[in-house]
């Protein structure tokens, strides 16, 4: 009877820790989860923000060239001189692996080309080189005011 009595003691203290371990596990990831707050990219830190790319419209690009953003038409020399945006900089797509140097590591870089397929690989070469705050014009120069 002894033996009969321990058995069972054990088998619910082992049946109970069974128990315990799931909840332990699905417990541990939620509290991790509500740990980050839900903060908008622009609101983070440099350091806390991912390095993507971000879309804009041409009204707030101008807005950002004259608040001292990097302004820069990857176009090639014979498109921008048929017109540009103003204060923007000319380093044509081809070139921009040989120029980093000029791109500003402490400001805005706003990217525009014609119609926004070479300033979308221009991003990201720019981000692959190590720049974080990089965005790119929707439209192109194509959908640019003048």
């Amino acid at each position: 009877m002894k033996k009969l009595i321990t058995f069972s003691i054990c088998a619910m203290f082992m049946a109970a820790g069974c128990k315990e371990t799931p909840k332990q596990e699905t417990s541990a990831p939620a509290s991790t989860t509500q740990a980050v707050p839900a903060v908008p990219v622009a609101q983070q830190a440099p350091a806390e923000a991912a390095a993507k790319m971000v879309d804009i419209e041409w009204a707030q690009a101008l807005e950002m060239s004259n608040a001292g953003a990097f302004l820069v038409d990857v176009r090639t020399a014979g498109e921008v001189a048929e017109g540009t945006a103003p204060k923007a900089v000319n380093i044509p797509l081809q070139e921009i692996d040989h120029r980093l140097a000029e791109f500003p590591k402490d400001k805005d870089i706003v990217v525009f080309c014609r119609s926004g397929k070479r300033s979308v690989a221009a991003s990201q070469k720019l981000l692959a080189a190590g720049y974080t705050r990089v965005y790119n014009v929707l439209g192109g120069f194509m959908a640019f005011q003048k």
